[in-house]
């Protein structure tokens, strides 16, 4: 009886710990951009003949999914700093997908940029965003917190 009982028990640990890895990014997540950048954007303004120089910037993202389905979701991402405010001009709709571990994935812009990024735990959002399109080239990593 007690072998049945392990066993039972054993045979519900994998169904246990599929749940617990369920994918969930709905929600509204913000953090501080560190990137590196040639060239501008909304996102990433600049004095007029500085367009070509590479300078670091800091702005606050806002990142929105409002769907998900299986390992997919959609959304949008918007940012805010001293030049500029988040207005529905500078939101950029992503398409994402969770990698099979459901804890990593890819997204992608409407503009050509593409992110990698990683639920450190279910409030942590570890982002790296690149573009390299010619306006302009942006690297950067940040971390997003769950509103």
């Amino acid at each position: 009886m007690k072998s049945k009982f392990i066993m039972t028990a054993l045979a519900l640990v994998p169904v246990l710990v599929f749940a617990q890895t369920s994918p969930n990014l709905l929600g509204s997540w913000k953090g501080i951009g560190n990137a590196a950048v040639a060239g501008a954007d909304i996102y990433h303004p600049t004095e007029k003949d500085k367009e070509k120089s590479v300078r670091f910037t800091n702005m606050e993202f806002t990142l929105v999914v409002d769907r998900e389905e299986g390992r997919n979701f959609t959304g949008y991402i918007s940012s805010t700093s001293n030049k500029t405010t988040a207005n529905a001009d500078n939101k950029k709709m992503i398409l994402g997908s969770y990698a099979k571990d459901k804890k990593s994935g890819v997204w992608v812009n409407d503009v050509g940029g593409s992110a990698t990024f990683k639920l450190a735990d279910s409030n942590i959002l570890e982002v790296c965003y690149t573009q390299v399109s010619p306006k302009p080239m942006v690297a950067d990593c940040l971390e997003m917190i769950k509103q």
